[in-house]
């Protein structure tokens, strides 16, 4: 009996539901700050059935809970190995916002995870662009965006020499807005200060600071200064920023030159920049009063232009108009480059007040010498380089006749001459030597039969032609064009007797010249005199 009992108590022992669920067990405690966009998985081993929640007034718009498969508040599964993730589904705003994760297995609840998206910093930080090492332009990468720096204590709007045409705004100079939160412009202290943006959204945003130049005091020792306030919202401080510009004395700047600052001549002096030939460079500058201009070369100093200079300049200042900004025609040339190299020279127009009253005529004022006595223009003068002119040396142009048929059997007779072979004595002479002593070419043909017509001869070199007598008419070249002066082809015949169709009767000894010039209105280069000797 006794026996029996016990075999009931044990059985009643071992069908007991608390002895045989074991106790949960609940994974550390995770806590995490996060980003938007980003996941956090909870993996975790639970001995027995479970369910991982999150209050949904908690998750508002930021969190969401998924096992890989469905977002939502809550998600289940059995004992085992599981991974629950967090999902950030918000952006960050200036709130911090905290969620709690849960964990229920059982009658028992325990908090898993603490989750944070932070709060966004509210700044607002204001650059400058970053101004060359001459202070002549703004800096710019490799990609040609403008550089920006530390905002200097005040801006300063300038001209830059990259800004070719000036509209109605050549000064200028940029900001950069660097700020999480959304900014307003208020309190522009100035008339003649533009901005082109007075508000904008978190971000960076790039503001173009402009004057009119019409709107420039001319008072000679003028400054205009001014300023403005950017707010960021919820801010505590507002940020203001001062901005100068200079009057419109010191202004002085080429409107219309090339890119590169660079004018090109050619040896005669004359601009390969500009449409039509034997023209100098014209454009237009921009100053309130006159200019005082000088060349300078690398080695030496700066020389004041003159009529006989390097340089030449035709600056068309109206000396009877009132004080004032005068945008005005100016032309350019250089003197004629006889030398075969090329040669390069600056164009500096200083206004004549500084000139005066800093230069105090000593144009070696704007230059440096380094160690070598080599020469550099000062950085305080560099802004005021309008162009550098390139001009081309003197090409000597050739001009040069070789028989080719017509001169082996001694009925025809070819010469060419030179300055040690010619004879004083030759019935030509007088015809022949100036075109020699000028490094030009001379040339002789003579008919001795009538087997000679049509003989032919090859010119090298591009040259206009023309015959002279100009009424001859026989000395006949069927390749020759007397319409534009120019041989169709470099090899061409020549007939004394004229038109072989509708030959003439023509004195034996008779003369014709054939004169061959680089351009119709240069001296002749090479000239051939054709003799009709049967």
């Amino acid at each position: 009996m006794i026996a029996g009992l016990a075999g009931v108590v044990f059985s009643a022992t071992s069908c007991d539901p608390a002895e045989s669920t074991p106790d949960p067990v609940f994974p550390d405690l995770v806590k995490k700050t996060v980003a938007a966009g980003e996941t956090v998985e909870l993996s975790f081993n639970a001995n027995q059935a479970w369910t991982v929640s999150i209050p949904a007034a908690e998750a508002g718009t930021y969190f969401r809970l998924t096992d890989g498969s469905t977002q939502s508040f809550a998600v289940k599964g059995e004992a085992g190995d599981h991974t629950v993730s967090v999902v950030v589904i918000g952006e960050q705003d200036f709130e911090n916002h905290e969620l709690t994760v849960s964990m229920t297995m059982g009658d028992r609840t325990e908090e898993i995870a603490k989750i944070t998206l932070p709060a966004l910093e509210r700044y607002m930080n204001i650059s400058g662009a970053v101004f060359n090492e001459a202070g002549t332009d703004f800096s710019k990468d490799e990609a040609g965006e403008l550089q920006f720096g530390p905002l200097a204590e005040t801006v300063e709007l300038i001209w830059p020499l990259s800004l070719k045409q000036p509209g109605t705004a050549p000064y200028e100079n940029y900001i950069m807005v660097d700020a999480s939160v959304d900014w307003t412009v208020s309190g522009i202290s100035a008339d003649w200060l533009d901005l082109s943006e007075i508000k904008g959204a978190a971000g960076k945003t790039e503001i173009k600071l402009s004057c009119d130049l019409s709107k420039l005091p001319l008072e000679k020792d003028a400054k205009l200064e001014g300023s403005f306030t950017i707010t960021g919202e919820g801010l505590a401080t507002s940020q203001t920023v001062s901005v100068k510009v200079a009057s419109a004395y010191g202004l002085s700047r080429f409107i219309g030159v090339p890119e590169g600052n660079i004018l090109k001549f050619d040896a005669d002096g004359y601009s390969l920049d500009q449409g039509g030939e034997n023209t100098p460079f014209i454009g237009s500058i921009v100053s309130a009063e006159p200019l005082t201009y000088f060349y300078y070369m690398p080695g030496s100093f700066p020389i004041m232009v003159n009529r006989r200079s390097v340089i030449q300049v035709d600056d068309a200042w109206d000396m009877e108009q009132p004080e004032g900004v005068q945008n005005r025609i100016v032309s350019v040339r250089m003197s004629e480059n006889y030398s075969e190299e090329s040669r390069s020279s600056d164009l500096i127009a200083i206004p004549t007040s500084m000139w005066e009253n800093e230069i105090v005529y000593n144009p070696e004022e704007m230059i440096d010498y380094d160690d070598n006595g080599n020469t550099t223009i000062k950085p305080e003068y560099q802004k005021y380089v309008v162009a550098t002119c390139q001009q081309e040396g003197f090409k000597v142009e050739t001009i040069t006749c070789t028989p080719i048929d017509g001169f082996d059997g001694g009925n025809a007779v070819f010469e060419e001459f030179s300055l040690e072979t010619l004879d004083e004595q030759d019935p030509d002479y007088v015809d022949i030597s100036p075109i020699l002593e000028m490094g030009g070419a001379a040339y002789r043909v003579t008919y001795l039969s009538a087997e000679a017509e049509g003989a032919k001869l090859r010119i090298e070199g591009d040259a206009f032609a023309t015959i002279s007598p100009q009424t001859n008419t026989w000395l006949y070249m069927p390749e020759y064009d007397p319409s534009n002066y120019i041989f169709t082809n470099p090899e061409f015949s020549v007939y004394m007797t004229g038109n072989p169709e509708s030959p003439e009767n023509v004195e034996k000894g008779s003369k014709a010249y054939l004169n061959l010039m680089t351009s119709m209105s240069g001296d002749t280069s090479a000239m051939i005199i054709f003799v009709k000797n049967y």
